[in-house]
């Protein structure tokens, strides 16, 4: 599966979360987010036109408008990124992984610890 940025990835939450919608309410909702920078409408559009064209979102005319719905839903998506992290930039070496996500400090300690606990022990 094709990695997407991160305009494309705040789109596919908003469709995640919310469902089938119009670029109308998608841009809205994203300008209506706090300390992020104001999107032009013609921005969202081209975003969720190429999203469909990669065919990750559906796009279906509705009077004047268009819907566009997620064709893939967000497990597989995020799975499919997890994998494709730990095979390609930590060469499936999970240990190596955990050990990573345990220094992130944007984790709680007791939740670090936690993830120290999985590691397997050398020898």
């Amino acid at each position: 599966m094709d990695l997407i940025g991160p305009l494309q990835v705040r789109v596919m939450h908003h469709l995640w979360k919310h469902g089938p919608s119009t670029v109308h309410d998608v841009h809205s909702a994203l300008n209506a987010k706090l300390g992020t920078r104001p999107l032009a409408y013609t921005t969202v559009l081209t975003v969720m036109r190429n999203l469909s064209r990669r065919k990750i979102l559906s796009q279906r005319p509705q009077g004047r408008a268009h819907i566009f719905e997620p064709l893939i839903d967000e497990q597989t998506y995020k799975m499919s990124m997890l994998r494709h992290v730990r095979s390609e930039l930590f060469a499936d070496d999970v240990d190596t992984m955990l050990r990573y996500l345990a220094q992130d400090e944007g984790i709680s300690a007791p939740r670090r610890q936690a993830i120290n606990l999985c590691l397997v022990s050398p020898g």
